[in-house]
Parts: C-alpha cells; sequence; structure tokens
C-alpha cells in the first residue's frame, strides 16, 4: 500500500458528505478505478467519481434517501446505484464477483472483499482504489503498468474478452489516452480472432467507445492499429481513409475543436454512411452534420473562403465552417502549410459576425402586407447587404427597400 494526494476531494464537501453516510457501522467505501487512475496521471479534464462500498444496494439507498439525496438506479440489479448531491453525480456500486458470463452482460454476486471485487475489473490501470485517507490499494500492479503505458488484462486476455467482448474497444480506448508500450503481435492476434463477437453487441456500447477513440489526440496510430487487427471493419466497414485521418496530426494544437462528426467524415467512405449509422446508432444531428460536410466540401473554394470568412460563418456558422476547413485539409495535407491554415482556423473565433440591420416588421411599415412576399423582399435585402461587405446602415437598407417594394 502506498498513498497518493487526494486533497482536491478532502477539500469537496459533496465527497465528505457522502462518505460519512456510507462508512458508519465499519463499512468501507473507497474511490475506485478511472477517478484514481486519472487523479494519478493528473488527467486535467473533468472525470466522474465511481465509488466502491461494502454496502448492499438496498442499504445504500436507505441510507441516501435518509438523508434525502437524490438517487437514480440505473443498474441496481448489478449493484449500481447514483447519487446525485449539488448536481454532482456518484456512481456507487457494491463490491461484487461475476459467477456468469455470456460476452455481453455478467450475473453477479455481492461480496465484501476489495481484492475479490478487484479480480472481476478489465486492467490493471482500472482495478485500483482508494480510501478518504489517501491510501492507494494496488492489487495487480495498476501503478507500474500506467508509468510503462501498457494497458494490461487482469488474468488471461483471451479468457477475459470472452466474458465481455467490449473488452476489445476498450483495449483500445484506453491505449489511446494512455499507451506507450508497443502492442505484441500475440494480442493483436487474440482481438483478430475474436473481433467478428462484437456484432452482439449493442449499437450503443460499440459507439461509446468508439466516440472516445476517435476524439483522441493518438486516434490515427490507434484507428491504424484496430484496422490492421480487423476489428474497425466490424465498425466502420473496410474501405475506410485512414490516411486521411493522419493529417490531423498536423493540426494537433486544435485537435480538441474537432468534433466526432468532422473525423467520421474524414475517416469513413462517404457511399457507407447508412450501414455505418445503423452500425454505431448516429444521432439525426450528427448524421445531418456529415451530409453537410460533405456537400459543402463538393463546391468549396478554400481561396474564395480566406477572402470572405465572415460571409461564410453568417451563412453557415463557426461549427460548419471549422469543420469545413478541417475536412478540406484532411483531404488535401500537402496542398497547405499547416501553420499558415492554423492560423486562419484560429482567427474565425475572433470574427465579429454582424446582424442584419432589419426585419419583416421594417417591410410590413412601408406597406408590405404579411406573407411570403416579405420573406422574399428581406431575402433580396439580405443579399445585397452581404454583397456590400455588411456595411449598408439600417437607414441604408430601409432605403433600398422601395426598390423591391
Amino acid at each position: 500500500m502506498s498513498a497518493i494526494d487526494i486533497r482536491k476531494w478532502k477539500t469537496n464537501k459533496n465527497i465528505q458528505l457522502i462518505f460519512k453516510i456510507l462508512e458508519k457501522n465499519g463499512e468501507e467505501t473507497r474511490f475506485i478505478g478511472g477517478c484514481v487512475r486519472d487523479l494519478i496521471v493528473k488527467r486535467k479534464k473533468n472525470y466522474d467519481i465511481d465509488l466502491a462500498t461494502t454496502l448492499k444496494p438496498n442499504v445504500v439507498i436507505k441510507l441516501l434517501k435518509k438523508k434525502k439525496i437524490k438517487i437514480i438506479k440505473p443498474g441496481f440489479s448489478h449493484g449500481t446505484v447514483i447519487a446525485i448531491i449539488n448536481k454532482e453525480k456518484f456512481e456507487i456500486t457494491t463490491l461484487r464477483k461475476d459467477i456468469q458470463t455470456d460476452g455481453r452482460h455478467a450475473k453477479v454476486k455481492f461480496t465484501s472483499d476489495f481484492l475479490t471485487d478487484s479480480i472481476r475489473r478489465d486492467f490493471t490501470i482500472n482495478a485500483m482504489s482508494c480510501d478518504i485517507k489517501g491510501t492507494l490499494y494496488d492489487y495487480h500492479g495498476g501503478i507500474r503498468d500506467l508509468k510503462k503505458g501498457e494497458i494490461k488484462f487482469i488474468g488471461d486476455s483471451k479468457e477475459r474478452i470472452k466474458e465481455d467482448f467490449l473488452r476489445i474497444l476498450r483495449f483500445f480506448r484506453f491505449y489511446a489516452y494512455y499507451g506507450k508500450k508497443k502492442i505484441t503481435q500475440t494480442q493483436l492476434k487474440i482481438f483478430k480472432n475474436l473481433s467478428k463477437n462484437l456484432k452482439k453487441l449493442s449499437s450503443e456500447r460499440i459507439y461509446s467507445e468508439f466516440y472516445q477513440i476517435l476524439l483522441s489526440d493518438n486516434q490515427y496510430d490507434v484507428i491504424k492499429l484496430m484496422n490492421n487487427s480487423g476489428v474497425l471493419k466490424y465498425l466502420i466497414f473496410n474501405d475506410n481513409n485512414i490516411e486521411r485521418l493522419k493529417s490531423l496530426n498536423k493540426l494537433i494544437e486544435i485537435n480538441h475543436l474537432i468534433d466526432f462528426s468532422t473525423r467520421l467524415a474524414i475517416l469513413m467512405n462517404k457511399k457507407n454512411l447508412n450501414k455505418i449509422s445503423k452500425n454505431l446508432k448516429l444521432s439525426k444531428d450528427e448524421v445531418f452534420k456529415i451530409k453537410k460536410i460533405l456537400s459543402l466540401h463538393k463546391n468549396f473554394d478554400f481561396k474564395d473562403f480566406k477572402k470572405n470568412k465572415t460571409k461564410y460563418i453568417y451563412y453557415y456558422g463557426y461549427d460548419e465552417c471549422l469543420s469545413l476547413l478541417i475536412f478540406n485539409f484532411a483531404n488535401f495535407p500537402n496542398k497547405f502549410n499547416s501553420k499558415d491554415y492554423l492560423k486562419i482556423i484560429l482567427s474565425l473565433k475572433n470574427l465579429k459576425i454582424p446582424n442584419l440591420p432589419i426585419s419583416g416588421k421594417d417591410i410590413i411599415k412601408l406597406g408590405v402586407k404579411s406573407g411570403p412576399k416579405v420573406g422574399k423582399i428581406l431575402e433580396l435585402i439580405e443579399s445585397w447587404w452581404v454583397l456590400n461587405n455588411f456595411k449598408p446602415s439600417k437607414k441604408e437598407c430601409v432605403e433600398r427597400l422601395k426598390d423591391y417594394n
């Protein structure tokens, strides 16, 4: 056992309250899994606080209700309860062991032993726990593997994957964020042999893992590994554009600005959009954005964009213009200087986008009856106003209206 710095948790009143409630009568509760791992690596992004407890789920609920704490029970049969205190969520799970698995779900039996609970977890870096005093419990060498950048299964990797085939994707997800050590050919071969079982999983579970992989800074290398080990084809098919994804390494400074839909549009073959949408259960907004990017790019002229940045953002919005520029760079990475391209992208946020100084009410005031004609006149005025670089004032726009009345 060793100690870690948990000052940020000790000063959190919500955390202190939850431990005070759960640790009565000799029961024990610990921080568990991802939150411990991310605290150790000092990950800056917000992460959820997961807790493991010796208390049975019904007792957890009883204690929380007594203190009038809001409760959600998404995985009650597996021992999980979510407590919400001042809008902060805490996922509280009773210690357990898997007694039967089918590659997707597990039947569990509750236990009071933290070591037993740790054995059922997937990777060593996810099995660490920590008490409220900061004492770290690392039964499987998680800190060692975290430092080495090795994503290591607890036990035999083949057998652990057979318990839940999602662990194939989880491996690549954690490798994308924490991996340094080269994955062995033996391990990649195991993934290849078992990857067909991904078809047994729900689209929602697959999407959740793939989403996080594609948003990582290490996306290209990991996606390439997934492709070479025969995993990627079960998500987005074989005929994809992985090398286009590589170009995003040149724009690493703005990686945090590039959304999932834009990355997927770059990676996928557009003819597969409908099938991929079904495979991953993409949202209507995601499908709409991908289609919009593909459509706008057909006639996209980068030189014209540089001259008329304000015009483009006025008509299409900042997010769509950002996606369009990134998609364009990914298609022609050798055509542009990445530093100059970055400057243009970063300059977009500072642009002040003007508002059309008149509205339909101004047109009606001039005697035009309310109806379709008002909208048509407004469109004509807007086109004239944009053509004149957004400079005409309200007075000038009203004067111009007389030509259309």
